[in-house]
């Protein structure tokens, strides 16, 4: 295990920002902390690296207890948002200032600055300023620096916040390719849940310095645990329902029992339908999922390759008026994309979560 947390706190006065959280990383695991703003994600990002320090807890680095070790004994490589270069020292200069403060042979540190530049793409770019790269090439000059002694951790706060889109996407893929190239156990924090799926082997949801939930994208997508995750990661139907030992009962409408929901039998529940697996038709007939009601198209609005629509059922399903579903603007559905067209509402998939009122996620 490359990464070991245990019950980490972290206050500044009376907020707490980090609360008794507990955390394990495999080693070469490129992991990512998702949250909103404030979520104490950044705090508990410095306190590894040992820029904060703790109230509680105790941090493990490759089999090292580093909790009371200064951040230039813990072997972590740390890459700020606002990238942190030197403004008066050139490229080269900038990646070899952390390899000429280990001491590291002259000879040594060339060979490893020109191994960073060929990894990064930017050769021939040695004897450039800061201020005569673009902010996607000042982001991996930051990223070389971070990288060029070698770290056994690699620690990114937002480190594609402040560029835009298509500079985000496609260092969003040099990074993963580096990553994976060198091995280098990796935590990233992001609120950009776009970010968190492309990147991550596993996503950890912090809210209000809690540790809400880890799993692999497709499982907290999919199968998350809690209604936080739910209604977090994208957006989210919530259908109250009945679980008996056979089915799971929406209204009247009886629906098999998903696999692995034993420990939801005689319980109310809440289903949770993902837009895209609702689906509209003229007729329930025509659908290919489960009907479970009637209802009138409220809104139509544009969501790039899709269109969301939202649908007032009629009647109400155990109390609920809307739903929300991505169609297709193309093909048999075309039709349905109109304010005030009737339509017949069936879900294709859903996932069983138990009752709770929890509010929604900020």
């Amino acid at each position: 295990m490359s990464i070991i947390l245990t019950h980490l706190r972290k206050s500044f006065g009376t907020q707490t920002v980090v609360d008794d959280l507990s955390l394990q990383i495999e080693s070469g695991e490129l992991f990512v902390l998702l949250g909103a703003s404030g979520s104490g994600k950044s705090t508990l990002l410095r306190m590894i690296a040992g820029l904060a320090p703790l109230d509680a807890g105790q941090i493990w680095l490759n089999d090292r207890n580093v909790t009371g070790l200064v951040p230039q004994e813990r072997g972590t490589g740390f890459v700020f948002q606002n990238y942190s270069l030197f403004r008066h020292m050139t490229v080269e200069q900038n990646i070899d200032f952390g390899l000429g403060i280990r001491r590291v042979p002259a000879a040594e540190r060339r060979r490893r600055v020109q191994e960073l530049l060929r990894l990064i793409h930017l050769e021939g770019y040695e004897s450039r300023l800061p201020n005569q790269l673009s902010g996607g090439q000042q982001q991996r000059v930051a990223l070389a620096r971070a990288l060029a002694y070698e770290p056994t951790v690699l620690l990114l706060d937002e480190p594609f916040g402040a560029l835009d889109v298509k500079i985000r996407v496609q260092l969003r893929q040099n990074l993963r390719e580096i990553q994976r190239a060198l091995g280098v156990t990796t935590i990233l924090v992001t609120h950009d849940q776009e970010e968190a799926f492309e990147l991550s082997d596993r996503i950890g949801i912090i809210h209000h310095g809690k540790l809400v939930e880890v799993g692999t994208p497709s499982v907290l997508y999919r199968r998350p645990r809690t209604h936080f995750t739910a209604t977090f990661l994208g957006d989210a139907n919530l259908l109250p329902a009945r679980r008996n030992g056979t089915h799971v009962y929406l209204g009247t409408i009886a629906l098999p029992v998903p696999e692995a929901t034993d420990a939801l039998r005689n319980q109310p529940v809440d289903l949770l339908v993902r837009p895209e697996e609702v689906e509209l038709a003229p007729t329930d007939g025509a659908l290919s999922g489960t009907p479970i009601a009637r209802g009138i198209v409220r809104s139509v609005s544009f969501a790039g390759p899709l269109e969301r629509v939202n649908v007032e059922l009629t009647p109400p399903v155990d109390g609920v008026r809307f739903v929300d579903a991505l169609l297709t603007p193309h093909g048999a559905e075309r039709n349905l994309l109109e304010p005030q067209a009737e339509v017949s509402v069936g879900i294709r998939s859903f996932h069983l979560l138990p009752r709770a009122d929890v509010p929604a996620a900020v």
